[in-house]
């Protein structure tokens, strides 16, 4: 039986395994909160002027149509609209938007906004 060379198996193998640890690495954003679209909902500019739309993970508020839904939005506005925030977060939803944990000086947004 012949021999087959295993190391292009093994490369590949290797170039998964980091594209995948790479992608459930912790991504931080640190930025301004120049807009909050619902109880649940912001957008971040970063240093570099590039928006990241963020989902608070954990979190379901009210939509603004619904019952408290501006309640809710007015309530994550008065916590960080126009202050400076740190984002940790290590995916998407299915919308594309960040999930993230939101804080502000070690303070836990999403907690604060339940």
């Amino acid at each position: 039986m012949a021999r087959r060379n295993k190391q292009p198996i093994k490369a590949a193998l290797l170039a998964a395994l980091l594209c995948l640890s790479a992608a459930a690495q912790p991504q931080t954003i640190t930025g301004k909160v120049v807009a909050v679209a619902d109880g649940d909902t912001l957008t971040v500019l970063d240093a570099n002027n590039r928006q990241h739309k963020i989902r608070l993970d954990g979190i379901d508020a009210p939509e603004s149509s619904q019952d408290f839904g501006s309640r809710a939005k007015q309530s994550l506005s008065d916590l960080v609209f126009g202050k400076t925030v740190t984002v940790i977060s290590s995916k998407k939803d299915r919308y594309g938007r960040t999930l993230g944990k939101v804080t502000i000086d070690g303070r836990d947004i999403n907690l604060e906004q339940i």
